[in-house]
C-alpha cells in the first residue's frame, strides 16, 4: 500500500489555519496567510460566469473550494503534482462541482497520461518559480486557455535583479519585476496589473490588504493575462 507523508509535516503546501477571510490574517499580522488567502479571495471576483476553471498547483485545495462557492455552476478542478496535496484536498475541501486530480503543469497531463484540456480561467499562484522548465509551462498555459480565457498568475518578483539561485531551496528562480514583465509579454498580448492601473478588483488590494500598511507588494503581482500568443506549427 502506498503511504502518504504526514500532512502536518509537509512544507509543500499551505494550510489556512485562520479560515478563508483575509481580514483574520491581517488582524493577526500573519504575512503568509495574507499572501496565500488574499490572492484567492481577490481571484473569486473573477470566476463568475466562467464555465471551466483550473487551479493549477492547488495545494491543499482551499482556493479551488473558494471558487466553487462563488460559482457553483462551473466545472472546477484543482490540480497538483503532489499526490499528498490531492489526497488532502479531496478529504477536506469537497464540493459538488469541484474535483481534484494529480496533474503536471510542464507536460499538461493528468496522472494517467491524458491531456488536461482547455479552460476559460486558470489560476497559478506562486508556481512557476518552483519549475525547472518555466518556458514550457508558459507554452502549455497559453495552449490550454480558450481564446477569451484568462490566466491569473503570481510569482515572487520583488528583487531589483532576478535571482537565479534563490535562498529558499524550493525555488529555482525568482524574477525581477522587469524580467517578469518582459517574459509574460512574450506569451500574452494583454496583461493587466496594478502598476498601470488595469488590474481588476484593485480595490480589494487598496482598501482591504494595504489600507493602512503595505502588506502585499502589488508590483506585477498578481496579474491577469489574456489573449495568449500561440505559434502554429509549420510543417
Amino acid at each position: 500500500m502506498k503511504l502518504f507523508k504526514r500532512i502536518n509535516k509537509t512544507v509543500e503546501f499551505y494550510l489556512p489555519d485562520l479560515g478563508y477571510d483575509v481580514n483574520a490574517y491581517i488582524r493577526a499580522s500573519n504575512k503568509q496567510g495574507i499572501h496565500h488567502v488574499g490572492r484567492y479571495q481577490w481571484a473569486t471576483s473573477l470566476v463568475t460566469g466562467k464555465k471551466r476553471i483550473l487551479d493549477i498547483a492547488c495545494g491543499a485545495g482551499y482556493g479551488a473550494m473558494m471558487y466553487s462557492k462563488q460559482n457553483n455552476t462551473a466545472e472546477i478542478i484543482g490540480a497538483d503534482y503532489d499526490e499528498r496535496a490531492v489526497h488532502y484536498a479531496n478529504k477536506n475541501f469537497s464540493a459538488a462541482n469541484l474535483s481534484y486530480k494529480v496533474g503536471n503543469l510542464e507536460t499538461w497531463q493528468w496522472a494517467d497520461g491524458k491531456p488536461m484540456g482547455k479552460f476559460d480561467l486558470i489560476s497559478s499562484f506562486d508556481t512557476i518559480e518552483h519549475l525547472h522548465h518555466r518556458e514550457i509551462a508558459m507554452i502549455k498555459l497559453c495552449d490550454a486557455l480558450t481564446d477569451d480565457g484568462m490566466l491569473l498568475l503570481s510569482t515572487p518578483c520583488g528583487h531589483r535583479l532576478s535571482r537565479l539561485n534563490p535562498a529558499w531551496e524550493h525555488h529555482k528562480l525568482e524574477y525581477s519585476f522587469f524580467d517578469l514583465h518582459n517574459i509574460i509579454k512574450r506569451f500574452f498580448k494583454t496583461v493587466l496589473y496594478s502598476d498601470n492601473n488595469t488590474l481588476p478588483n484593485q480595490e480589494f488590494w487598496d482598501e482591504v490588504i494595504n489600507k493602512n500598511d503595505i502588506r502585499y507588494l502589488n508590483r506585477f503581482n498578481p496579474i491577469v493575462c489574456m489573449h495568449p500568443i500561440r505559434i502554429p506549427w509549420e510543417h
